[in-house]
Order: structure tokens, then sequence, then C-alpha cells
């Protein structure tokens, strides 16, 4: 299940405005949306996850989408004979299935799966190894979800001790802490999941390279971001499945922010992403053709940028990310900038032997060193002037 392309009318943010998620008749399995703030972006996830939501309840909304739908969701409706789709898929739970058909049906049912930036993580508590996750059609990760993560490791270790009865416990708690830790590989993550405390509490226990333990609490707000955060899509265990995250690069590093789409790649099968963000390094980890720029006209209404329309974006630095992509003028700071605009100004009028100018150059010598590449521009600008003056003195 992937959306091939949306309309939203009459938003407040997005007013009018048309959306393409597929290149030559593919539809993406990632999508990028950038902008400045108050773009739309967050307005663009909630718009999809309440527009699906509409169609389930039934209820009246300005958005309009068109799906892809896969083999197995037309032997879903023949079953059910269910002439609307997206109200089956959000009732299925409440189904005529048997408890055999459930389960082996259950995984092929897409999910809608919505992260919001402003989700809070707090404190994680017990574990209950025996929970079980009922399929729902529509997914918000919030506090709620996260606490249910302790008792999802939990309740792994007692199905694969369950199923794999020639596992000793020690290689059953070994298969699923590889199972997950397998996850951040690309990340080259200091901290492992351990396993989980041996008291009634079960909490998720990990450990660094140096050789310490803590529990799920003990992470640094980076390390809960990402582990709570993947771990809670996990759970959800997605197939042809539709997961939207507004700004996954909250409290993460750089270097796993240029990342963590791949991560996101790597749970479930055949998965639409479709993810707000600001930060330059996932806008570089991926091409242009999976970025959706929007941005605002000068009567202030929102238009989108796509494929052919963007510079290129893949390995490219995070200066021109800024600049050609996302519109910043400069990367610099805006004082230090407008007075290299000054200092540059004066030497294009021929004021290089000013006091002013002096002055000026004198202060961004103190502020970026000698060896600022514009500072060496600016000189070699101001001794060519010099020679052009002194060749039409001869």
């Amino acid at each position: 299940m992937k959306i091939r392309s949306l309309e939203i009318k009459e938003d407040k943010v997005l007013k009018d405005i048309k959306l393409n998620f597929e290149i030559n008749n593919k539809i993406l399995d990632t999508i990028v949306i950038a902008g400045s703030n108050g773009s739309g972006k967050t307005t663009l996830l909630e718009s999809i996850y309440n527009g699906i939501k509409s169609l389930c309840l039934k209820s009246n909304s300005n958005i309009k989408l068109n799906f892809q739908f896969e083999n197995f969701d037309k032997i879903v409706m023949e079953k059910n004979g269910a002439k609307d789709y997206f109200s089956m898929l959000n009732n299925v739970e409440n189904s005529s299935y048997d408890e055999k058909e459930y389960k082996n049906l259950v995984d092929l049912f897409p999910k809608i799966i919505y992260i919001p930036a402003e989700s809070k993580f707090d404190s994680v508590s017990n574990a209950i190894p025996n929970m079980k996750i009922k399929y729902k059609f529509l997914n918000i990760i919030d506090n709620t979800t996260i606490k249910n993560i302790p008792s999802y490791i939990a309740s792994r270790i007692t199905y694969i001790a369950n199923t794999e009865e020639n596992l000793t416990m020690k290689e059953v708690r070994e298969k699923v802490n590889n199972e997950i830790n397998g996850i951040f590989d690309i990340l080259d993550v200091d901290v492992k999941l351990k396993g989980v405390s041996k008291d009634e509490m079960s909490i998720p226990i990990f450990t660094n390279s140096l050789g310490d333990e803590f529990d799920i609490n003990g992470l640094s707000s980076g390390e809960k971001q990402l582990f709570l955060r993947t771990l809670a899509i996990k759970m959800l265990e997605p197939k042809n499945s539709i997961i939207l995250i507004d700004e996954p690069e909250l409290s993460l590093h750089p270097k796993w922010q240029s990342k963590i789409i791949d991560v996101y790649k790597k749970i479930g099968e055949n998965n639409q992403l479709i993810i707000a963000t600001h930060s330059p390094h996932i806008l570089g980890s991926v091409s242009k053709e999976n970025i959706i720029l929007l941005n605002k006209d000068f009567k202030g209404e929102v238009f989108s940028m796509t494929g052919d329309e963007l510079y290129s974006s893949y390995g490219q630095t995070v200066d021109r990310i800024l600049e050609d992509i996302m519109g910043m003028q400069t990367t610099r700071n805006e004082v230090v900038y407008d007075l290299l605009e000054k200092t540059r100004e004066l030497v294009r009028e021929d004021k290089f032997d000013t006091l002013e100018f002096k002055e000026k150059y004198q202060k961004l010598r103190e502020i970026l060193g000698e060896t600022d590449k514009e500072l060496l521009l600016i000189n070699m600008e101001v001794q060519r002037r010099k020679k052009g003056y002194k060749k039409c003195l001869k």
C-alpha cells in the first residue's frame, strides 16, 4: 500500500496543492519533504494521516488520496467481502476471522504509522513478558506506545523460546539482541542491547564499549530517540505500510542523521517512508527524485518543487544543500556575511585604500583568520586592481 499522489484543497497552510509520489510510473518508496518553517511540512504529514483516517471513518475530508493496491489487498477484500477497504482495515481486529486465519493474514495487512515531532518519551517502566500486540490500521507513536517497548522485547524473548525449543535461554536472548542491534549496525552506535533485567521488571539493559551497563532510561537523549523511535516502529512489524516521520533528526548527531533513512528502510518490508525534515544531512542521503521542496511565493502561498526543478542532493556537502536546495543565502553567521558583502562592495568601488575598508578587512581577519577562502579572494581582487592601475600609469 503506497500513495501514488495526493491533492490537498482549502487547507489554511497548504491551500490547494497537488503532489506526485512516482517517477517513471514507479511509486517512490522514500519521500523526503523539506522547506522553511511555516511551509507546511508537518501539516502535510498530518493531512495524510488524518485524510486516511477520514476514509476509515467515512467522514468528509478535503484531501483526495490515490493509493496503489497490491495483490494481497484484493485477496483480503475478497475474503472479507468488504466494499469499503479502509473501514475494513480499521476494524479488522474485530472482524470475523478465526484466530488461525488472523495470525496467517495479519502480517499482510498494511498499517499507517505516524511519529509526530512533538512525541515526548518519558521514563520507561516494567515490562509484561507475554504482551499481545493487536493489529491496528492507524497508529500514532506517542508516549503510550513507547512504554510498550520493554514488553515487546520481553515478549519477543518468550516467543522465540516457545517456537525454537532447541535453543537455550542464553541463545534465545542473544538471537533477540542481535535481531534488534542489527538494525543499527550502519550507524556504528557505541551502545548495544544486552538483554532485559533478571528481576520482575524485565527492563531493557544496554552496554557500551567500556563495558558499562545501564537500563534504557540511562541512554543519552540522542540514543533514546534513536532506539525508542526505531523500536516503536519495529514493534508494529510494518509490511506494505506507510510510515510518516516528522523530524527524524531530533537529538541525533549529524553522523546518524546522514544514515537514519537507511535504518528505517531496514524495518519491515515493502514500506513507503514519508519524512519531513530540516536536516541537510538527511537531504544529502537521498537523490533529488526523492525530495519534495515546499516553498512560498510572493503571495505567501505554498508551492512544491521536485525532481529536475532541484539541484542534485545525494552526496553533496551541507553548504551546497543549504544554499542550493534549501534556499539559504549563506551558511555563515549573518553578521559576518554582511560584513563580507560590505567589504567586497568597497573593493568593487575601488575604495580598498580607505580607512573604512582597512577597518572592515582587519575585523574579518580577526574573526575568520588569514586563510579564510573569502578573505583570500578579496585580497586577490585588491592586488589585481592595484596592478591594473599601475599598468594604466605606465
